[in-house]
């Protein structure tokens, strides 16, 4: 079987800590910069979301796509797509909203090939 799911995301942005940019020069308060250390994560409603896709298309041989609507690229695809909320999967012009059961998955496989 051949086909394509589209998984949206939305990976969220933490703080991880505190760094300074440059030294001061002198002493002089103005030639160093304080900023926050951030890191990119996915949601765990994200995560499963995707976990279970992979194991269906690997199982089933589909191609998986997946969005990233926390870019700017994925942001315009998920509304062209009229994606709102993440996790969403789309099959063909199928969408389920929220952590998806694999039963569902697999029925809309069979229902658009």
């Amino acid at each position: 079987m051949r086909g394509k799911i589209e998984v949206y995301i939305k990976r969220e942005e933490i703080v991880v800590g505190q760094t300074v940019i440059g030294r001061p020069i002198m002493g002089h308060w103005c030639t160093a910069k304080n900023t926050l250390k951030t890191e990119k994560v996915m949601p765990e409603a994200d995560r499963i979301a995707l976990e279970i896709v992979k194991e269906v298309a690997k199982e089933r041989d589909v191609r998986v796509d997946v969005i990233d609507a926390s870019s700017f690229r994925g942001m315009l695809k998920a509304k062209s797509t009229g994606v709102n909320k993440t996790p969403t999967i789309v099959i063909g012009k199928n969408k389920i909203e929220g952590v998806p059961e694999k039963e569902q998955i697999l029925k809309l496989l069979y229902n658009t090939t």
